[in-house]
């Protein structure tokens, strides 16, 4: 596994569950951009788990009160 595929894999997984947070808060996807000041494309961006850049990912987990947990498998 190269560095290209954990980041794309890190980013599909970690994504539908930032939305899934984002809904079960009953907030909008603009509410939680103005929070941020991000632009709401970024927040629709992360939570399809595209590319941007791992701070605004860790940006919105925080915003969330959340933290990543890493576990290796085989």
């Amino acid at each position: 596994m190269n560095y290209r595929t954990i980041q794309e894999t890190w980013r599909q997984e970690i994504g539908p569950q930032l939305r899934q947070i984002r809904l079960n808060k009953r907030q909008t996807i603009s509410f939680v951009a103005g929070q941020l000041k991000f632009p709401v494309d970024w927040i629709d961006i992360i939570e399809c788990g595209g590319k941007l850049s791992l701070k605004k990912y860790l940006r919105l987990i925080k915003y969330y009160g959340k933290k990543i947990h890493i576990q290796l498998t085989d």
